[in-house]
Formats: C-alpha cells, structure tokens, sequence
C-alpha cells in the first residue's frame, strides 16, 4: 500500500513539474502527428518556396529552417526543422522532405525557435504570432513585420524598381497575465498598462532616464514591474 502511495505522489509531482514548466515537456519524434493528432493538414509542396525567388528581400525570420520545439497545449512537444514567415504569419516545418504549414496554431502552447520562444495570441487584434520577452505578469510581446512592396515601373535614373520584401518596424505590446493586450506606443501608454503600479512605474521612468519605447527600454521596464 505505501509502494502504491509513492507511486502515485511521484506520477503527480512529475506531471506537475511538466505543466509549469519546471521541467523540459518530454520529446517526441514521429514522421509527422500532427495532420491526425493536431490537424496540421496544409501541407505544401516544397517548390511553393519558388514563388519568391524573383523578389528582393526575405519574408522569413531566417530563410532557412532551424531546428526548434513545438510545445503542444496537451504537454506534449516535437522536435522538427521549423522556420517562421512573418509576412504571411505562418510557422513552417519540415517533414520526411515535405514542408508543411502549422493548421491549427490554436493547439500551440508556444515555438522555440533558435532560442527564440513564440506564441500564438488570438486575443491581440488581429491575432497571430508574437515573440515573447521577460515573461511573467507582464510579458513583453513582440510583432514583426514584413510587407511586399510592389515592382514599379521604370523611372529616369533610378531604372526598374523589382518587387521586394521590406521589413517593418516592431510592434510592442504588454501582455498582463496572459490574457489582456495593451498596444505601447509611447511612455504613456506604458504607464496606462501598468495602471496598479503607476507611481511606482512613472518614479522608475525618470530615475533610469528613460525617454523611448525601444526594445530595451521596455525589456527593463517589464523586468522591474515583475519583480513588484
């Protein structure tokens, strides 16, 4: 009876640990779950890349793929050849040779990508793929942005424009709790966010001098607010 009780404690304690994330999810390497397990049906052929060939510029994070970890909502996790387009926000993989694109983004957990963690967020407007940054309370997402610009015709001097790829700057949003979006535009949005620590966010603003929403400005922003 106390084997059975040791057993059970040590299953729950291990499926614990694996939820919050205190220990890695366990593995898998299959040819390909996920069109039966996950419907991740939209398989394209590898030459659909060839549509781009023609065009300056990338709409991918890295053209080529990079070896990351699906982290499914159910725990479990794979192990593939992923590469993300962000003009199209679309994660791809590789399997057996055959690309694939993620069909139901909603069974995500989260992607880690060259040490790089994403996520899926539908409650943001619009939706879509987000690189997240200091997660706690307050974590730090972040939307990258490539747009396709047209060729244009010829002009005097400056010749045929081709088509191209032309990446945008990011967009910054503070996630609160995960569930609850505010677009950061300015200091003050940083502050309207952040509204239960407000004196203690506008005091910490002027004593680390800080006058912009780059990168890491916000990054020490986020950082001081969770450990409040």
């Amino acid at each position: 009876m106390k084997t059975f009780k040791l057993i059970a404690i040590s299953i729950l304690a291990t499926v614990s640990q694996v939820m919050f994330g205190q220990i890695p999810y366990p593995l898998t390497q299959t040819p390909n779950p996920f069109p039966t397990d996950y419907n991740f049906d939209k398989k394209y052929n590898s030459q659909k890349v060839e549509e781009y060939k023609d065009i300056d510029g990338s709409p991918y994070l890295k053209n080529e793929f990079t070896d990351g970890i699906f982290y499914m909502k159910d725990t479990v996790a794979f192990k593939l050849p992923i590469r993300y387009n962000i003009y199209k926000d679309e994660m791809e993989y590789q399997s057996k040779g055959i690309n694939y694109v993620v069909g139901s983004p909603q069974s995500l957990k989260k992607v880690l990508l060259d040490g790089t963690e994403f996520a899926y967020l539908p409650f943001i407007p619009k939706g879509g793929y987000f690189e997240l940054s200091k997660s706690g309370k307050c974590t730090l997402a972040i939307k990258k942005i490539v747009e396709f610009k047209p060729s244009e015709g010829s002009k005097p001097i400056i010749g045929l424009q081709p088509a191209k790829f032309v990446k945008k700057p990011d967009i910054f949003y503070f996630v609160i709790n995960h569930s609850q979006a505010f677009k950061i535009e300015n200091l003050k949005s940083v502050v309207d966010a952040l509204q239960d620590q407000k004196q203690k966010i506008e005091d910490f603003i002027k004593q680390e001098k800080i006058k912009n929403t780059k990168k890491e400005n916000l990054v020490k922003i986020v950082e001081y607010y969770n450990k409040l």
